[in-house]
């Protein structure tokens, strides 16, 4: 029997802005937390998908285990989340709170805060980061570039990483190369091979790829 270093347990939150919604989430832990970096996970589009996609589970499980304490989370009015989906208007206000509460936690590193999104998820985030210098890097899976083609406010300026599937129809590799080519800052693509928009199947190559671009980034100082 394998014993797990990590420890899971469901909590509430509330998003920023008036009026607040209470949100719902799942913190995981590491046995021995101690300056942890952070890690928020955003779900895939809130109408087919929630907080226990089968890639934000297996991601923050194994991050946790590796050392970081991660949350995820249901945008509004998704599961037991108060509030009603906005498709992108409000739910940045959502990802505010979650970052708000994860900074309360113990034993983490507030310097190293990492946003991961997925789908509708990564959108948020990138709409999102650019305006909170709390977040120190990106992870932006499947992107849905048709929601980007006037592009974003502002551009994250910090370390970040885009993520595709070799067959993603919605964030293909020729359509995301010029996108990323056009960030600012320091960047990078992973294609995961045989892959799709979900990464239904292809969870471990995704979060193994993943989590290698994280601990690379929380051990070096100052980014």
């Amino acid at each position: 029997m394998t014993l797990s270093v990590q420890t899971e347990r469901p909590i509430t939150f509330h998003s920023k802005g008036q009026p607040a919604f209470l949100l719902e989430g799942v913190v995981h832990t590491p046995l021995k937390a101690e300056q942890a970096p952070i890690v928020i996970i955003c779900h895939p589009q809130p109408a087919s998908s929630d907080m226990n996609d089968s890639l934000n589970i297996a991601l923050a499980q194994h991050l946790a285990e590796e050392g970081m304490i991660v949350l995820r989370f249901n945008f509004r009015g998704v599961g037991r989340s108060q509030g009603q989906q906005t498709d992108g208007r409000l739910e940045p206000l959502d990802l505010a709170g979650a970052i708000d509460t994860a900074l309360t936690f113990p034993g983490i590193n507030p310097a190293k805060l990492c946003v991961i999104g997925h789908g509708f998820g990564a959108y948020t985030t990138m709409l999102y980061a650019p305006f909170d210098m709390r977040v120190r890097t990106i992870v932006a899976i499947s992107l849905p570039l048709f929601r980007a083609g006037s592009g974003f406010p502002r551009q994250f300026e910090r370390p970040k990483l885009f993520v595709t599937g070799e067959f993603d129809e919605i964030c293909p590799l020729y359509k995301l190369e010029p996108f990323v080519e056009q960030q600012t800052g320091p960047k990078g693509i992973k294609v995961i091979v045989g892959a799709r928009h979900l990464m239904r199947g292809y969870e471990q190559p995704a979060v193994q790829a993943i989590s290698k671009y994280i601990k690379t980034w929380a051990s070096m100082p100052g980014v």
